[in-house]
């Protein structure tokens, strides 16, 4: 039994080694297009960072970056330093979910793919420089 184990868990490790290329080669998602972002009740969220009391950007593991909107204002968004997701048992955060900040829920309009908010901040810099 437990070289049988052993044989089933190479080969499922096998095939996930084979399935990285595959991933790594998956088209670029679209800034502005609809998102899902896996995982979000574990592991799926590295970081975010509050644009407004009704937007944020929010990173996931991966490094990829999004920006959620919420249907109004999301009192203590601006000031949080600590966020929840509530993602309704499917642990994927998407349009239907719903963040958590000081005890109160704010429902989320959209959740679409960003460019890095960073980014974004230094080629505006560098612009106004250029004038």
């Amino acid at each position: 039994m437990r070289t049988i184990f052993h044989a089933a868990g190479a080969g499922v490790i096998a095939a996930l080694l084979c399935a990285v290329p595959a991933l790594a080669a998956a088209p670029q998602a679209k800034i502005g297009e609809e998102a899902r972002i896996p995982f979000a009740d574990t592991t799926g969220i590295r970081n975010f960072h509050a644009e407004n009391d009704h937007a944020l950007y929010i990173e996931g593991q991966t490094g990829r970056w999004y920006y959620a909107e919420t249907m109004g204002p999301c009192m203590g968004l601006n000031f949080a330093t600590q966020i929840g997701f509530i993602t309704k048992g499917t642990g994927t955060l998407d349009k239907f979910g719903q963040i958590l900040v000081d005890g109160r829920t704010c429902q989320l309009k959209s959740l679409v793919n960003a460019e890095d908010p960073g980014k974004k901040a230094k080629a505006e810099k560098a612009d106004s420089k250029e004038d």
